[in-house]
């Protein structure tokens, strides 16, 4: 049974922390331990909602705000487990997570293929203002010179995070887990993919860190470029040819004169005209006016939402249902046809 220490850094997500614990003490087939990290909260009431957590197998640490590296290194030296997992406070992970990707490192261990992996991760499941699952690509160290190909969320061999010095607390702005999974690739290491979304994702918000990664993204680029400068310069024809490939792929290669792709151009136009629909604009409204009302409400309304949503389809197809077998059951006498009326007067103008 593997050992694994979930690290989970928390600031300002007191409502979401408990959520997160239980389901890291909830993993089937594994040895847990938990280390919250409160990184300096100052909403008034996180702090004591990571110590509310706090138990046999749960330990909570307070520190100044550091970051987000540094109280995941923080969590990762309290820990003496063979594993590692890092867990945002806000999201949590499906009971077999620990089980279903230590199965696939011990698969490749049994064919005595396993000396070269560092970690393994999986699918991501997208909910509440995310929709969808982020099927992961397999490892490809060209196509991660050029984007990161998976969550922070994985199942992580120990000594190898502390080997390459853990996450770089530099790196407060984001892509922090990308550098990491890169300096893996310069010790020669790989990851291994499951195919299954055993980690959550919740985006509650419309303001998140991984929106800000965005928009200075370029600059964050850059420094990924210029801390691993020698993996680039062995890589540059490869990552020029992925890139124009990907590019054509997508049939985005080609450009107006504002330098966006023409079909990107008008995929935007058409989500312009969709967000002007009236019924789009007041589903927005309904959902904002939700948000504001007490928390009790505003999960009781959200779910009869969701409920409603769910039979809307079922029905649709009921409804369907019953036309079609009115159009295949026989027709019904033809009801006698009345007379014609009288005509009507013409009007008088």
């Amino acid at each position: 049974m593997p050992t694994v220490t979930f690290v989970i850094p928390c600031y300002n997500h007191g409502r979401f922390v408990r959520q997160a614990v239980e389901s890291c003490l909830a993993q089937i087939d594994a040895d847990v331990r938990v280390v919250v990290v409160n990184d300096g909260s100052t909403d008034g009431t996180t702090p004591a909602a990571c110590d509310a957590c706090a138990g046999p197998r749960v330990r909570v640490v307070h520190q100044p705000n550091s970051g987000l590296p540094a109280a995941r290194n923080r969590g990762a030296a309290l820990a003496d487990s063979e594993f590692l997992a890092f867990l945002d406070a806000d999201d949590w992970v499906r009971p077999r997570f620990v089980a279903a990707l230590h199965q696939r490192l011990a698969d490749e261990a049994r064919d005595g293929r396993d000396a070269d992996v560092s970690h393994v991760y999986c699918q991501e499941q997208l909910i509440e203002k995310g929709t969808g699952v982020w099927r992961v690509p397999d490892w490809d160290p060209v196509l991660l010179l050029l984007t990161n190909i998976h969550p922070v969320t994985a199942l992580l061999r120990a000594d190898r995070f502390h080997a390459v010095g853990g996450f770089d607390e530099t790196m407060t702005g984001g892509y922090e887990d990308w550098d990491l999974w890169l300096r893996f690739v310069e010790r020669g290491w790989r990851g291994l993919r499951v195919r299954q979304p055993y980690f959550v994702w919740r985006r509650h918000s419309d303001s998140t860190m991984i929106m800000q990664v965005i928009h200075n993204h370029e600059a964050l680029y850059r420094g990924i470029m210029e801390r691993h400068a020698d993996l680039f310069r062995r890589h540059a024809d490869e990552v020029l040819l992925r890139a124009n490939v990907l590019l054509r792929r997508c049939d985005m290669n080609w450009l107006d004169e504002s330098g966006d792709p023409i079909n990107l151009v008008a995929l935007k136009r058409q989500r312009e005209m969709y967000e002007s629909m009236l019924a789009v604009r007041m589903h927005r409204a309904l959902h904002r006016l939700v948000g504001r009302l007490p928390r009790p409400l505003g999960s009781a309304l959200r779910g009869s939402m969701a409920l409603a949503k769910r039979l809307a389809p079922a029905r649709a197809a009921a409804t369907s249902a019953s036309a079609a077998n009115l159009l295949a059951s026989p027709s019904p006498p033809a009801a006698p046809i009345p007379p014609p009326a009288a005509p009507k007067p013409a009007a008088v103008r």
